[in-house]
């Protein structure tokens, strides 16, 4: 049977002095900055101050030092990590649900079911508290219907700009002429902003959520700005309109 040295044998049978590692480590000073797990596993000396009464006393503790910040390092990192991850995840699960809903919308079998599945079904798909639909007067669209709300003109560009696509607001409360009786559940809302008629008047569907940081300014909008167009195309399409 062969037997490999291993790393460990290497460095224990070698003849390598205190004085050398010590001269290694003064040219090295960042090397356990580059390999901190080595702290976990090193021994370090009680600290030992002399008399301040003393004349010799010079106290330089650097061993507090060093090992605060590199386990603040070590800390820092792990913390990077769990983030990167947790946010892949969220990011997953939310770009799960927004197909998931899209599916659903494309399966409609009218513009009653599509509103229906609109003003209903989105608010599980999604796992939010509130939706709603809402059109300016003039535009081509039911007037009356469970999913709809008819705002005055002017309303929706005083509540989004027409360059933008989405905006997504945190800790806000719940506007009541949007929302209508669910605005108290509001706390954080995704608005869309859609494009219905060619130069006709806005529109906008809104998700609103209980939680004040479910919607917020630093998540991203592709998801959502896609879930955007869809509805437009679905919406155009029972209206029989060109888009």
């Amino acid at each position: 049977m062969s037997y490999k040295a291993t790393k460990f044998d290497i460095i224990q049978h070698s003849n390598l002095t205190s004085k050398q590692v010590v001269e290694y480590l003064n040219n090295h000073i960042d090397f356990f900055i580059k390999h901190p797990e080595l702290l976990l596993i090193m021994q370090v000396p009680d600290r030992v101050f002399t008399s301040s009464d003393s004349v010799e006393s010079s106290v330089v503790d650097l061993q507090q030092v060093i090992l605060g910040r590199l386990r603040m390092k070590l800390l820092n990192a792990a913390k990077k990590h769990d983030n990167l991850i947790d946010s892949g995840r969220s990011n997953q699960q939310s770009q799960s649900r927004v197909n998931a809903t899209v599916l659903r919308l494309l399966s409609a079998r009218s513009l009653d079911h599509f509103l229906e599945l609109m003003s209903v079904d989105l608010v599980g798909l999604l796992d939010i508290d509130s939706v709603a639909l809402c059109l300016e007067t003039g535009t081509v669209a039911p007037v009356i219907s469970n999913g709809i709300r008819i705002l005055p003109n002017g309303t929706i560009n005083k509540i989004i700009s027409s360059e933008r696509k989405v905006i997504l607001r945190d800790n806000v409360v719940g506007n009541s002429l949007v929302f209508g009786e669910t605005s108290g559940l509001v706390s954080s809302e995704a608005i869309l902003r859609l494009e219905i008629q060619k130069d006709g008047p806005p529109a906008i569907f809104v998700m609103g959520s209980r939680h004040a940081q479910h919607f917020h300014a630093g998540q991203g909008t592709e998801l959502l700005a896609f879930l955007a167009n869809i509805m437009e195309l679905c919406i155009c399409r029972w209206l029989d309109l060109p888009h």
